[in-house]
């Protein structure tokens, strides 16, 4: 070897030139971005109907403590343990509902 300097170079990244898809490009895209929007719609209403069945059975819960609540005993401790449990439920999926649901300009 010569006493040449020994370092190597480095070559230039090769810029690609800019791919832009075609209509079928295109309309893949628009459909990929439209299944996510009603994959998310889907999932956003299943959460409401299943917010608003505990609900239902919170009302139903509370309607039957109401009934017991001269009579102590297991049915009422039962009842009563129900209800903080529903309560409890639907506050964590509506704090999880608004922790995920993307905030629009114009809702404030």
């Amino acid at each position: 070897m010569s006493s040449m300097n020994m370092t190597t170079e480095i070559p230039a990244p090769l810029l690609k030139p800019e791919v832009r898809p075609g209509f079928l490009g295109t309309f893949v895209l628009g459909l990929r971005v439209w299944a996510r929007e009603v994959r998310r719609t889907l999932i956003r209403q299943a959460k409401l109907h299943e917010v608003r069945q505990l609900e239902n059975r919170l009302r139903e819960e509370s309607a039957l403590l109401a009934r017991l609540d001269g009579a102590p005993g297991p049915e009422r401790d039962l009842s009563l343990r129900q209800v903080e449990m529903l309560k409890f439920e639907i506050e964590r999926l509506r704090r999880e509902q608004e922790s995920t649901e993307p905030r629009s300009a114009g809702r404030r």
